[in-house]
């Protein structure tokens, strides 16, 4: 049986997430998620996408919206939960890639550093790791879940590289090398 993975591309409809440079994110997420899910299919994984428009499963409240991602994942029974997300910061020096978990040392642990691995050895992205966190879609999902941060909005040049069609296939390419490392499809 192939192995679960439900794909999240944060953000959309009323909520486009950070803007920075001329950048929306929930664009940039919309894309990169929907060509990772395309990779993953490909590759013998099962998969479900949270959203495939920037309308669609959008629901009143931002809180209700991150909890809709999580129980949609529950009842699918996935294996493992992938967020797409970019950064942004007030200091327009910032820049990177990250990850986060709900807890260090738990389940998602080692997938999420096999995908930045993957991802700054790929793209040349400065690594600013993985970190535990409290967001509503780490914590809620029963399976390893991780939320990846590609980059910051604010940073003029990664604002560049986020909006470029060619990276942003890259970017799904990476996170899927960084999947397939640590999870092989059957």
């Amino acid at each position: 049986m192939a192995v679960k993975i439900f794909v999240d591309a944060g953000h959309g409809g009323t909520d486009p997430g950070a803007v920075g440079n001329g950048v929306i994110e929930q664009y940039v997420n919309l894309s990169v998620a929907t060509q990772l899910a395309a990779l993953l299919e490909a590759g013998g994984y099962e998969v479900k996408q949270y959203r495939t428009t920037t309308t669609e499963n959008v629901l009143p409240g931002k809180s209700a919206d991150l909890t809709n991602r999580a129980r949609m994942a529950n009842e699918w029974g996935a294996d493992y939960f992938v967020s797409i997300h970019t950064n942004s910061s007030p200091n327009p020096a910032a820049n990177g890639f990250e990850a986060y978990i709900y807890r260090l040392g738990n389940k998602a642990q080692p997938l999420a550093e096999s995908i930045v691995k993957s991802f700054v050895s790929r793209l040349g992205s400065k690594d600013n790791g993985v970190h535990a966190a409290n967001f509503a879609v780490l914590r809620q999902t029963r399976m390893p879940a991780v939320l990846l941060e590609l980059g910051y909005l604010s940073n003029p040049t990664e604002a560049l590289n986020l909006n470029s069609p060619a990276w942003q296939t890259a970017a799904a390419e990476a996170i899927y090398a960084g999947i397939y490392n640590y999870v092989k499809p059957y």
